[in-house]
C-alpha cells in the first residue's frame, strides 16, 4: 500500500466538552495539557520553572515561617510584603525591613496651633529649608499634610487642626533605612487578605495604600526623604478588604459591617475621605471587587454587577448585569481590552465600549468547564490568586488548597489569542505543582516584567523563571484527541512522526507516547518512543567547544519512528524533569493504509 501522511498544526488548547468525533476534526487540540501554556505565536510551550528569590540567601520576610504571607505587590524594584500582622519590603529578596514603623523624625523648633485653624506658627523653626509642600506632618500626635509654606515660621495645613496646642514639636514623616529598626512599630492587628494599589502621583516613586479586611488603610512610599509609612485616618473606612484608584481617588470596599458601600476620596487626595469631592455610595449587594474598566469603575457583587462614573460631579450608577456575579476578587483582571472574572458558572469577561447599553457578559471557559466545576464544588478549600502575564497576553489563576501536597496544587492558565478564523479567544491549559497563595505582576524600572508569588513556607518566589519549581521536576503532558484522519473506517499503521519542536536549551527527557482506537483494550498498544536529545542552537562567540550543538535550526523537525496500528490514535508529549522548555508546534505523522472495518 502506499505512503500516506498528515500534517497537524498544533492549537486550540485544552478542550475537555467535545465529543470524540467532534474532535476528529481538530487534531491540534489538547485532551490533557498540564504544565503547558498555549503560545500566541502557535504550539504549546512547556512552562518555566520558579525559584526563592533570592537564592540561596533567601529568608523569610518575618523570620518566621508560620507567620501567613497575605499578600504581596511589586514596588520600588523590590518587593512588598504582608505577613503575620506585619508589613516588609526588600529590594534584593535577602534582606527585609520592617516597613510598617512610626517614620515621623522630629524637625527644629516648635509650633503653636489653633483649634479650627489651619495656620501653624513656629518658633526658632526651618520651615522653608527642612518642609516642602505635600510633606506629611505631625502635630500632637495628629497627622496632617503641607499645603503652603510662608516662611521659616508660618506654614498652611491642608485641613484645620483638631486641637489647640503650644509649643508643640514639630514632625516630618520620613525615615532612613538605618534607623527604621529602632522605630516604634504601628500595630496591625489579624491581617487577612492584602490587596494594593499604587497612586502614581504620590511621591517620586508613587505611594502604595493598601487595606486588609481589619486595619486602617496603610499608606507606604519610599522617595529621597526615605521611607514613609502611615495610616490613613481622615475619616476612611477601617476594615476596607478591596481597593482601586479612579477619578484621581483612592476607592475601597468591603467592608464587613458595610458589605455594599463603596467608598472614595477627595480627588487627588487619596488620604482624605471627608473632603468636599469624597463620598460613598451603596450598591445595594455584597461587593466582591472593584476594578477600573476604560472610563469607568466596575463594581462586581455576589449577584451583580455595576458601573460607576462622574465621581467630579454627581455620581452615575449603571446596572451591567443583575443576573451575574463574581465570586472571588482575586480573580479579576484586566486582559485583551476586557475584565476577565470569576463567576459562579465559570470564568467570563465583562466586554463592552464606552455605552453601558452595550456591555455584555460572554463565558470564556466552555471547554475547560470539567475543571472550573471541580474548582467551584469545593471552592471554599481553596485560596484564589490570579496575575496577568502582559508580553504574553496570558491570565493565570491559581487555587490553592491548605494541606495539600505542592505537587497537588492546581491553577488555569488563558493565552488571549485569535484562531484560526481571526476571532479572539483564549486557549486553556493546567497548572499542576505550582503553590501560589498571593501572586503579582508588574513592570520594573527598565519595563521588564517580574512576578512573585509565595505559598505557605513564608519564602517569596520568583515566578516563571528558571527549568525547575524550586529545584523539583516539572511533570508535563500535552495528549492530543484521538484522530482518524478523515477516515475512521480505514487502518493506518504508522511508522513515523516528525515532530516540531523547539527546545530553549538541552532537553533529553521527552518522550512520545502512542494509543490506538481510543486505548482499546483488545488492540496493541506500543511503549513509549524517545524523542532524543534537543538542544537549541549555538551563536558564535557563545558556544563552548566539544559541548554545544552547532547547524540546528530555530524550529528543528525530530523524526521519531513508531510502531502500531488502528483506526485511529492519539499523541502524548510528556517530560518529568529540570531540563529546559520546549515547545511543540506541529507535527507530520506518516502511516500505510490498510484494510477497511
Amino acid at each position: 500500500m502506499p505512503t500516506q501522511g498528515a500534517s497537524i498544526t498544533i492549537q486550540g488548547g485544552l478542550d475537555l466538552v467535545s465529543s470524540s468525533h467532534a474532535l476528529f476534526r481538530t487534531p491540534g487540540a489538547a485532551t490533557v495539557l498540564q504544565n503547558f501554556e498555549s503560545s500566541t505565536t502557535g504550539g504549546y510551550r512547556r512552562i518555566s520553572g520558579f525559584q526563592k528569590w533570592g537564592l540561596a540567601n533567601s529568608i523569610i520576610p518575618s523570620g518566621v515561617s508560620t507567620d501567613t504571607i497575605h499578600g504581596i505587590k511589586n514596588y520600588y524594584n523590590g518587593v512588598l510584603v504582608a505577613q503575620g500582622t506585619n508589613l516588609f519590603w526588600s529590594n534584593n529578596g535577602t534582606s527585609y525591613v520592617q516597613i510598617n514603623k512610626d517614620t515621623y523624625v522630629t524637625k527644629t523648633g516648635t509650633v503653636n496651633v489653633t483649634a479650627a485653624s489651619a495656620t501653624v506658627t513656629g518658633t526658632n523653626t526651618l520651615f522653608t529649608s527642612e518642609f516642602v509642600i505635600g510633606n506629611q506632618i505631625k502635630i500632637n500626635n495628629i497627622s496632617y499634610r503641607v499645603l503652603s509654606i510662608t516662611s521659616d515660621t508660618i506654614l498652611t495645613l491642608d485641613f484645620t487642626v483638631i486641637n489647640t496646642a503650644s509649643n508643640q514639636s514639630i514632625k516630618k514623616n520620613g525615615l532612613a533605612a538605618g534607623n527604621l529598626a529602632a522605630a516604634t512599630t504601628i500595630p496591625r492587628t489579624a491581617q487577612k487578605n492584602v490587596q494594593f494599589v499604587k497612586f502614581e502621583s504620590q511621591g517620586s516613586n508613587g505611594t502604595i495604600y493598601l487595606v486588609d479586611g481589619t486595619n486602617k488603610i496603610g499608606e507606604f512610599k519610599i522617595d529621597s526623604d526615605g521611607y514613609h509609612f502611615d495610616v490613613v485616618n481622615r475619616a476612611a473606612p477601617i476594615g476596607a478588604s478591596l481597593i482601586e484608584k479612579y477619578a484621581e481617588r483612592l476607592i475601597v470596599s468591603g467592608q464587613t459591617a458595610n458589605s455594599s458601600v463603596v467608598s472614595y476620596s477627595s480627588r487627588l487626595e487619596p488620604y482624605n475621605f471627608e473632603g468636599s469631592s469624597a463620598g460613598s455610595i451603596n450598591v445595594g449587594d455584597i461587593v466582591t471587587g472593584i476594578k477600573v474598566f476604560r472610563n469607568s469603575l466596575v463594581i462586581f457583587c455576589k449577584n451583580s454587577i455595576y458601573e460607576l462614573t462622574n465621581l467630579d460631579s454627581t455620581a452615575i450608577l449603571k446596572s451591567v448585569t443583575k443576573n451575574i456575579g463574581c465570586v472571588s476578587g482575586n480573580s479579576i483582571q484586566e486582559i485583551g481590552g476586557d475584565l476577565i472574572f470569576l463567576a459562579p458558572d465559570g470564568l467570563r469577561t465583562v466586554a463592552g465600549t464606552a455605552r453601558i447599553d452595550d456591555v455584555e457578559l460572554g463565558s470564556i471557559s466552555r471547554k475547560i468547564l470539567p475543571v472550573i466545576n471541580n474548582l467551584l464544588n469545593s471552592f471554599a478549600n481553596y485560596t484564589i490568586s490570579s496575575i496577568v502575564i502582559r508580553e504574553r497576553s496570558q491570565y493565570r489563576l491559581f487555587y490553592y488548597q491548605s494541606g495539600q501536597a505542592d505537587s497537588g496544587q492546581k491553577g488555569i492558565i488563558g493565552t488571549f489569542k485569535y484562531n484560526a478564523e481571526g476571532i479572539p479567544a483564549f486557549e486553556w491549559s493546567q497548572t499542576k505543582g505550582l503553590p501560589v497563595t498571593v501572586c503579582t505582576s508588574d513592570l520594573d524600572s527598565s519595563g521588564t516584567e517580574v512576578i512573585f508569588h509565595a505559598d505557605e513556607t513564608g519564602y517569596i518566589y520568583q515566578h516563571d523563571i528558571g527549568n525547575s519549581f524550586n529545584g523539583t521536576n516539572v511533570v508535563a503532558e500535552f495528549q492530543t484527541p484521538d484522530m482518524d484522519y478523515g477516515d475512521n473506517g480505514l487502518r493506518k499503521s504508522l511508522y513515523k512522526v516528525k515532530a516540531n519542536i523547539e527546545p530553549e536549551g538541552t532537553q533529553n527527557s521527552l518522550n512520545l507516547r502512542i494509543r490506538y482506537d481510543f486505548q482499546d483494550a483488545e488492540v496493541p498498544q506500543p511503549g513509549n518512543f524517545s524523542v532524543g536529545n534537543l538542544s537549541s542552537a549555538s551563536l558564535f562567540g557563545t558556544a563552548i567547544f566539544a559541548s554545544s550543538t552547532f547547524g540546528a535550526t530555530t524550529l528543528p523537525n525530530k523524526s521519531i519512528l513508531v510502531t502500531g496500528s488502528g483506526f485511529s490514535n492519539n499523541f502524548k508529549f510528556f517530560s518529568d524533569d529540570t531540563n529546559a522548555p520546549y515547545s511543540v508546534n506541529g507535527m507530520f505523522v506518516s502511516f500505510i493504509a490498510g484494510g477497511r472495518r
